[in-house]
């Protein structure tokens, strides 16, 4: 197995720990439009998806009603994102990993400049050499900025991990040539994880023993 050089970082669920925050905003923006909200991390987990628009269908959404409530729910995440944090582990690790000269990189579906809003609230801009992220705020697939990235890093696919908290992490690592871990604390649960047939864990701390210790 080649030598780990680089991590790509998912940004939701995976540094940032915003699941709760998410369903708290569904359940302030989905019933305006007729929508439901949710009553548990567990009702959330049953339906969350990738692509978001997926995940929003299937609460009601409709092409009709898409935009507007999509619009809705970020404004609503905008306005309260100062009370979120990181995973109580994502500083350690981040450092972890500059210690052992791995480059880390933010690849997410967030749309680019408020994902670098978001990172800036935190100090751990620095510990990443590029921010990637789409060019709409409909969380799509990030695949094709993460193909088009690692076809001009210097770092070889093989070289790279992607470290992130849903299935769509597991796709986007298998279209890029990548290995990938995924963290069964963010927006998807651990049994539907599981089903990616990749190493599963339960902390970012643990993504790095497992990574560096098997350099």
């Amino acid at each position: 197995m080649a030598a780990m050089r680089q991590v790509l970082w998912d940004w939701n669920g995976t540094l940032l720990d915003d699941l709760r925050y998410a369903i708290g905003v569904r359940n302030r923006t989905f019933p305006a439009f007729g929508l439901p909200g949710l009553s548990s991390v567990e009702a959330y987990h049953r339906v969350f998806t990738f692509p978001v628009r997926a995940y929003y269908e299937s609460a009601g959404v409709t092409d009709q009603n898409f935009e507007a409530v999509a619009h809705a729910w970020m404004a609503e995440y905008v306005r309260g994102f100062g009370g979120v944090s990181l995973h109580g582990d994502a500083l350690e690790t981040l450092e972890r990993f500059k210690q052992a000269g791995v480059k880390q990189v933010v690849l997410s579906a967030t749309k680019r400049d408020m994902l670098e809003s978001q990172l800036a609230r935190f100090p751990i801009r620095a510990y990443f050499d590029e921010v990637l992220g789409l060019g709409d705020i409909y969380a799509g697939s990030k695949e094709a900025i993460g193909r088009a990235y690692l076809s001009g890093c210097g770092v070889a696919p093989e070289e790279s991990v992607m470290i992130g908290d849903t299935l769509h992490d597991a796709e986007v690592a298998r279209a890029m040539g990548t290995r990938c871990i995924l963290v069964a604390r963010g927006h998807q649960s651990r049994e539907k994880l599981l089903s990616a047939g990749v190493p599963v864990a339960d902390s970012l701390r643990e993504t790095a023993t497992l990574l560096l210790e098997g350099m």
